[in-house]
């Protein structure tokens, strides 16, 4: 039995958000739009045998940033989950479907596909980043957020450009696409999140300098000890969506931060190994979607 769900930009009005589970793993997600048109998206499919992970961020200021997201996201859905196991091969060529899909608009793409033993393959374009969370609750940045400014940067120099990406999907010319493979232990996570996240996480700065920027500290402070997915994605949320209604800035010796208001992706996986009784997987609950209040 398969599940699929679809959280496209262009149809959000507000919040979607849920959670499903299958056999070896268990996910909670969430796309919340926060500017005018939600220029995020994600997907999630699984089987007995595989779970696809993709979250997407239009690239906000240029037209069709949903339309970019959505469109993409489906064409790297519609690639993979037909494939048994998929390959690095499989992921470069579902981010190829997904550039040449798009008609309007750029989006960068973070696609993860974790086998039902734990082991993962994930590509990158843009600067959404993975994450991996431990048993004892340590965090770590999987991918570095490709950026033309990071660690090193002037912070002056990092604040003004932190939006330029190196590659995104949809732009005419060459697009660059990094890889990453590894294993996860039961009852370890992996956190797929887009800028609306990572950029409103405090970073380390040293005489003017931008020493860390993965947000791992200040993200394994926002987690603390939870050892469940759908608590995880509930604590970034709220913190991130307080730190940008009440405006927090930080500028101190060590460590700065300042808030970018932004559309919100995370996606949470929980690996279990097989579970004892599954014959099959539990069916998905509904998203949630919550409307404006008049």
């Amino acid at each position: 039995m398969a599940e699929t769900i679809k959280l496209l930009g262009m149809e959000i009005k507000k919040k979607m958000a849920g959670s499903i589970s299958s056999p070896f793993a268990d996910i909670s997600y969430l796309v919340r739009k926060m500017h005018d048109a939600c220029g995020d998206s994600a997907i999630i499919y699984v089987d007995d045998d595989k779970a696809v992970l993709a979250v997407l961020d239009g690239v906000s200021g240029e037209p069709g940033a949903e339309q970019a997201s959505s469109v993409a996201a489906i064409a790297i859905l519609n690639h993979l989950k037909g494939i048994d196991s998929p390959s690095k091969d499989d992921l470069q060529e579902a981010m190829v479907q997904g550039h040449t899909h798009i008609t309007n608009g750029f989006t960068t793409a973070l696609v993860v596909v974790m086998e039902k033993n734990g082991r993962f393959f994930s590509a990158s374009v843009g600067d959404s980043v993975l994450y991996s969370i431990d048993k004892g609750s340590r965090v770590k940045q999987e991918f570095l957020q490709k950026r033309i400014v990071g660690e090193g940067s002037s912070i002056f120099r990092y604040m003004a450009f932190r939006n330029v990406v190196g590659s995104v999907l949809g732009a005419p010319g060459d697009m660059e696409i990094f890889f990453k493979q590894g294993k996860v232990e039961p009852g370890e996570f992996l956190l797929l999140v887009t800028d609306g996240v990572t950029d409103n996480l405090k970073f380390d700065v040293d005489e003017g300098m931008v020493k860390d920027c993965s947000g791992e500290r200040d993200l394994k402070e926002i987690i603390g000890e939870k050892k469940d997915e759908k608590a995880i994605v509930k604590a970034i949320e709220e913190e991130v969506l307080a730190r940008m209604e009440n405006k927090v800035q930080i500028n101190e010796a060590k460590e700065s931060l300042i808030i970018k208001p932004d559309d919100l992706a995370i996606i949470c996986i929980g690996f279990n190994e097989s579970k004892d009784g599954y014959d099959r997987m539990q069916p998905a609950k509904k998203p949630i979607r919550k409307k404006n209040k008049r």
